[in-house]
Order: structure tokens, then C-alpha cells, then sequence
């Protein structure tokens, strides 16, 4: 199960999803609303293109993220990021980054802001400043169709808890990553496993209000 949630004019992300790893990019959603679009040929396109180089050039960093300006000023300044899952290698990281920044044009082909989510990376740009702020009106959740079969009032307890635990954890991580897993036992043969990750040029605060409110999304 993933949560994302969107922050402010400001890009604020909290991934929270049942842990597993993958050596391939798996595409899983976009978003790019046609309010404001440009032109093949604009001076935008071309600030794009320069975006999208400078992130691809910076996608084997250890935190997994990178941010980047290109342009002095509207209409043409654009600011881009991107968030690599917290667990995987350097190198699916680049490879997600990569996929990224070809996929989201041709699935956002003329729109000035986008976002799009694989389960290894996320990458976002748009026009308007979405750096270190928050927004509360854009998140996706996706889930498992399957239900949890016996004892459904102790999953909830063990999974509440162990959320709780896990967003604390990873709102506090050291500088450079707000990244965590946990696991926690449902029965003796069964076990949940969580993880949890916001873009680290959000504070603390910022971070555990996100996980927090991903949380109470989950019943």
C-alpha cells in the first residue's frame, strides 16, 4: 500500500507502503494538471531539458535526492526534484531518474508542473516555487484489494502502532535521508512490514505532520 500526499506550492511527499524490493522501474502514477502548458519550442521546453539533465547527472547521490533550478524568473524559471525510494541502490536510482524524466513527457507532453510516481522513484518540476513548503490539496493512495482474513482488530492495533513508531523515526532520521522501515509481528507466522520516507529539505515537523496525516488516511 503507498500513500503519497503532495506538499504546498512547496513539493512535500510521504511515501508510507508495504516494503519490497525491486531491481526494475515500475511506473505507478502522474499527475499534471493543464492549467498553465508551453510550447516544443519555447525557451521553457529548453529550461526543461536542462532540468532534466542536471537530475539525471545527480542521480547516484547517496540521500537519494536532488534539487534544481533552471531560469532567472517567470514565466520560464523552473524548479525540479527528485526522491529516490530510501532502500534501493544507486544505480535503479539513476535508472528511475532516467526512466523519469523521458516517461513524464511523453505523459505530460505541455504542462509547466508534473509529478510522477514509480515505486522506486518519484520526480517532480513545475513553475512555481516547491521547494522546502507544504501543500495540503494533491495526494494519491493506492491499495492492495485484498483483505486482511482473521484477527482484523489486532491488525489494526499492531499496524497503528507501528506506523506511529515508524513516523517518528523517520521525521527524525540523521540530515540527508527522513527515511525508515520497521517490521512488527501480526501473528507467528505473519509479518507487516512498513516503510516510510518524506524529501529531506523538509524539516522535522514538516515531515512527522505529513507521515502523520498518511496515517490517518489508512483506515
Amino acid at each position: 500500500m503507498l500513500a503519497f500526499k503532495i506538499s504546498g506550492y512547496l513539493f512535500l511527499i510521504c511515501l508510507l507502503f508495504l516494503f519490497r524490493f525491486s531491481s526494475s522501474v515500475n511506473y505507478l502514477y502522474r499527475i499534471c494538471p493543464n492549467t498553465t502548458t508551453y510550447s516544443p519550442n519555447s525557451t521553457y521546453r529548453s529550461n526543461l531539458n536542462q532540468l532534466f539533465l542536471a537530475l539525471s547527472s545527480n542521480a547516484t547521490r547517496d540521500n537519494g535526492f536532488y534539487s534544481y533550478t533552471v531560469g532567472r524568473g517567470p514565466p520560464d524559471r523552473i524548479e525540479g526534484l527528485f526522491l529516490c525510494r530510501g532502500d534501493v541502490t544507486p544505480d535503479v536510482c539513476e535508472e528511475c531518474v532516467r526512466n523519469a524524466t523521458t516517461d513524464i513527457l511523453q505523459r505530460c507532453p505541455k504542462e509547466k508542473e508534473a509529478v510522477i510516481w514509480y515505486d522506486e522513484c518519484m520526480l517532480r518540476y513545475s513553475n512555481i516555487s516547491i521547494f522546502s513548503r507544504s501543500e495540503q490539496n494533491i495526494r494519491l493512495i493506492m491499495r492492495n484489494t485484498q483483505n486482511i482474513t482473521g484477527q482484523p482488530d489486532r491488525f489494526r492495533t499492531v499496524l497503528a502502532a507501528t506506523l506511529n513508531e515508524l513516523a517518528t523515526e523517520a521525521a527524525n532520521n540523521l540530515p540527508g535521508k527522513k527515511f525508515a522501515t520497521r517490521q512488527a509481528n501480526f501473528t507467528a507466522f505473519q509479518t507487516l512490514y512498513t516503510l516510510a520516507q518524506c524529501t529531506p529539505d523538509l524539516s522535522s515537523g514538516q515531515c512527522n505532520t505529513c507521515l502523520q496525516d498518511c496515517i490517518s488516511n489508512f483506515p
